[in-house]
């Protein structure tokens, strides 16, 4: 059996044990889901300081965490619809807690952020320490689609910090402190008092395989199509040629062969600046067995790699990428090799191009 087939084959086993899940949100009967942080947890220590005489009920949005972590496709669907639906300053906690982590270090958003996210950060930004009433004013003045958009961001950087390790909402240790620990503070907290769930050590979340990328041509019986190669870092043991094929069930690249269209890997392109936004494997949303796989745009199973800072791409990579929909992945490629490189250590897979604003 192929890899490929074996992961199709899990795939569907995977989508027989969430049939209950799309079954129980059809029947308005969601279930529970706790990996996300308590409705205590989300709620700000001084709800004053965000315009409110008491805490906000945040066990929505504690719910819909728990389902993006979790995986559960229907669940998150049915309650983001709910969330939208309740007071303003449901969906600022929500979006200002996980925000919070990115005030310390970063001066915006990022590039992959949407409108709506990069106005909320810089309210953010902007707010004095425990006072959270201009990021309940922002989401007042935001439109439907936007709120939306924020929110879809927000449970990005949720499901980033705590997929894989849950315990980080709740002061758990994931790894090595390697690094110093990033404090997470809810306007109206002192970090110098901070319960459990507040200090995060967040180095153990990356997946301990990281690559770079290259953008180039490649020749194949096809003619020449847009490819991207990725380039293991240095610093990143676990990445290479087994974890490729192993974790991710890449299969041998065949010098000027072009394997077929693989509908679970997207390279995202942004729609209007033509860079490389990142690679992802989508998440299998198929409900039955017996029936073709259906792959979900908005769910991600891996994210191969995101760009720290925009990576333009050549005006011909692009008009090809474009025409073609598609894109060759292919590595480990050593750029500094003592030797050739011989095809046979290579590994690829075809991707489509998605243009978007954002991964």
């Amino acid at each position: 059996m192929s890899k490929s087939h074996g992961r199709k084959n899990r795939a569907r086993n995977t989508s027989r044990s969430r049939g209950a899940a799309y079954a129980a949100a059809n029947a308005g009967t969601l279930h529970q889901h706790n990996s996300g942080p308590s409705n205590k947890d989300l709620q700000p220590a001084n709800p004053g300081g965000w315009g409110a005489d008491t805490a906000p009920d945040m066990r929505t949005a504690s719910a819909l965490i728990g389902a993006c972590l979790e995986r559960c496709a229907p669940c998150q669907q049915s309650l983001a619809a709910k969330l939208l639906a309740e007071d303003p300053i449901v969906l600022a906690v929500t979006a200002g807690s996980v925000y919070s982590l990115l005030a310390a270090d970063e001066q915006d958003a990022g590039s992959l952020a949407s409108d709506a996210g990069q106005v909320f950060f810089r309210a953010l930004k902007s707010s004095p320490p425990g006072d959270g009433r201009s990021m309940v004013r922002c989401v007042e003045l935001l439109s439907s689609e936007e709120r939306s958009a924020l929110l879809e961001d927000a449970l990005d950087l949720w499901t980033f910090f705590g997929h894989k390790h849950p315990g980080l909402m709740r002061g758990q240790t994931t790894g090595p402190r390697s690094a110093s620990p990033f404090t997470f503070t809810v306007p109206g907290s002192d970090p110098t008092n901070a319960e459990p769930g507040t200090v995060l050590d967040l180095s153990g979340l990356a997946h301990p395989a990281r690559y770079g990328v290259r953008a180039d041509m490649t020749l194949t019986g096809f003619g020449r199509v847009a490819s991207v190669a990725l380039v293991p870092d240095p610093e990143s043991p676990k990445a290479g040629y087994d974890d490729l094929h192993e974790r991710l069930a890449w299969e041998p690249y065949i010098p000027e062969g072009l394997p077929e269209e693989d509908p679970a890997w997207v390279l995202k392109v942004h729609e209007r600046h033509g860079t490389l936004l990142g690679i992802v494997r989508l998440l299998d949303a198929t409900l039955l067995p017996d029936i073709p796989q259906e792959w979900r745009p908005d769910a991600y199973d891996v994210i191969l790699w995101s760009a720290p800072e925009p990576t333009p791409v050549s005006t011909a990579w692009l008009e090809t990428a474009r025409e073609g929909g598609s894109a060759l992945l292919y590595g480990p490629l050593d750029l500094a090799p003592a030797t050739p490189l011989a095809p046979s250590r290579l590994l690829a897979v075809h991707a489509r191009c998605v243009f978007t604003d954002r991964l």
